[in-house]
């Protein structure tokens, strides 16, 4: 049966008392306790439109192959089907999750139903976030496409999108450009930041461990043996 018939039921009636409490009907607290749900799930019942909403985000959440679906489709029609050995390639590659994953990803392919084209990634925050961040030489063909695709729907992250990459260049090759009025009183810093090879990175790293050592001695240590191990590293 599909999912959505077990569900629809009780995600309508939730939405629906969810909704009426926002328009003044039942608390909050009083659904979630009659529905033996959490307050969290009641409030995203109630700001959802309809049932269809909450179903159509419990069903494109993303999940840890996402990162990976393009490969795994690339080695399918090279010929490897094999869940296990894809699972052990996309490992190589950063993949964090189980070969049971990776055997329900390709469950439809084993059923015939293979994607005409590759998969698309999920347009998830974090990933078009890489994209900007990254060498434009470093990204795919079908990453770019996306990115100029998205630039073009929003004029303010392609802003985002050229002025971050101009500063990334900036500081690959330690050189200056004109900064913000905000950032003028700090000129020198930033230009000797940008244009010199000295950086504060050993003694930030410094600070993070006396701050590890503190938290891990905190309440079952005195000032002295927190000296003893900062000074005498085991």
């Amino acid at each position: 049966m599909d999912g959505r018939g077990l569900w629809s039921p009780a995600l309508v009636n939730a939405t629906n008392r969810s909704t009426n409490a926002s328009n003044g009907g039942d608390s909050l607290r009083a659904i979630a306790r009659d529905l033996h749900l959490s307050r969290g799930t009641v409030n995203r019942f109630a700001r959802a439109a309809d049932a269809t909403e909450l179903l159509f985000a419990a069903t494109h959440r993303s999940t840890l192959i996402d990162d990976h679906r393009l490969c795994l489709h690339h080695r399918w029609m090279e010929g490897c089907t094999n869940a296990s050995a894809l699972a052990q390639e996309i490992q190589q590659l950063g993949y964090r999750g189980d070969v049971n994953t990776v055997r329900r990803h390709l469950k439809p392919y084993r059923n015939g139903t293979i994607p005409q084209t590759a998969p698309l990634p999920h347009m998830i925050v974090r990933r078009v976030t890489g994209w900007i961040t990254r060498r434009p030489e470093h990204l795919t063909d079908t990453e770019r496409k996306y990115l100029t695709e998205l630039c073009e729907h929003s004029p303010a992250l392609a802003t985002t999108t050229t002025y971050a990459r101009r500063l990334a260049l900036m500081v690959r090759e330690r050189r200056s450009e004109h900064l913000a009025n905000g950032m003028r009183r700090d000129h020198a810093a930033i230009q000797a930041a940008l244009t010199t090879t000295y950086t504060s990175g050993a003694v930030e790293g410094n600070v993070t461990r006396i701050k590890l050592l503190k938290r891990q001695m905190y309440g079952r240590a005195n000032f002295d043996h927190l000296r003893r191990r900062i000074l005498l590293p085991q």
